[in-house]
């Protein structure tokens, strides 16, 4: 299990991003000249994914955990299109000149689309499990229509029981499977309701990101996802890529420790 100590260690506040309050989750920073981390949780989760990487990013990070609007605890209304601008938001809020962004699956998009928009003030990435139509063909269903028609019917429960079960969600790691389990179980399917266009970085744009670029995600994610990892390293100038050991697409939660040394490592060459 997740130490409930780690909780402790976390101080919580919020940012006004327009329409809407985004809370945001903060641990590290002991020194104050630690690097701010902005992380980015992925779909139907919120920020306590992040808990593994509290004690080793914390160490020498300032680690800033939003719940993204739409999810957890934030009011501003889903729009996948207005979360790069939401995390400039918080960044001028905490007073950030520059900061590095680090993303999970649909969070992983999202820091995408912030180093695309704002590459002047992102200093690196960290994408792990991105879904990237744009450099590898699809071949990974997640049945959205479906999902959608079942919380119009307000049957979350058959959404989170079926989410479950994808290979997306899989997680093995007894330390950490309480945690996606109650993540999951306050997942309101907002979202689906209101449903929004993620915006889709052109490859001629990651082409050119200026920052260095870690592209990740475990060995056991889905072919599709593994391979979008690779296109994504190779493409950026600054870029490489990772394959976190014995982890599925949740690789921060089912290899904590590999993971954080693999960011942790990558962020430190990154920002030195």
């Amino acid at each position: 299990m997740i130490a409930p100590t780690l909780q402790d260690r976390v101080w919580h506040g919020q940012v006004d991003v327009g329409d809407g309050i985004v809370p945001i989750a903060m641990a590290g920073g002991l020194d104050p000249a630690a690097p701010p981390l902005i992380l980015l949780h992925g779909w139907t989760l919120d920020w306590r994914m992040w808990l593994p990487q509290v004690e080793a990013l914390g160490q020498n990070f300032l680690l800033v955990m939003p719940d993204r609007r739409g999810f957890g605890r934030a009011t501003a209304p889903p729009n996948l299109a207005r979360e790069a601008e939401d995390v400039e938001r918080i960044a001028d809020f905490l007073g950030f000149e520059h900061y590095a962004v680090l993303g999970l699956s649909q969070g992983a998009a999202i820091a995408l689309d912030c180093a695309h928009r704002h590459g002047w003030r992102i200093n690196a990435v960290v994408a792990s499990g991105a879904p990237l139509p744009a450099l590898v063909a699809r071949d990974e269903v997640i049945d959205l229509a479906r999902f959608e028609a079942l919380a119009r019917a307000g049957d979350l429960a058959s959404i989170r029981a079926e989410w479950s079960r994808h290979e997306l969600m899989r997680h093995e790691n007894p330390a950490t499977s309480a945690l996606v389990e109650a993540m999951l179980s306050d997942y309101e399917g907002r979202d689906l309701l209101a449903p929004s266009q993620m915006p889709g970085v052109p490859r001629e744009a990651l082409a050119h990101l200026p920052m260095p670029l870690l592209a990740l995600t475990g060995a056991g994610d889905s072919r599709w996802r593994r391979e979008c990892a690779r296109a994504l390293g190779e493409l950026v100038p600054r870029g490489s890529h990772a394959l976190v050991q014995g982890a599925g697409h949740l690789a921060n939660l089912d290899q904590p420790a590999i993971f954080n040394r693999t960011v942790g490592d990558f962020l430190l060459r990154a920002l030195a």
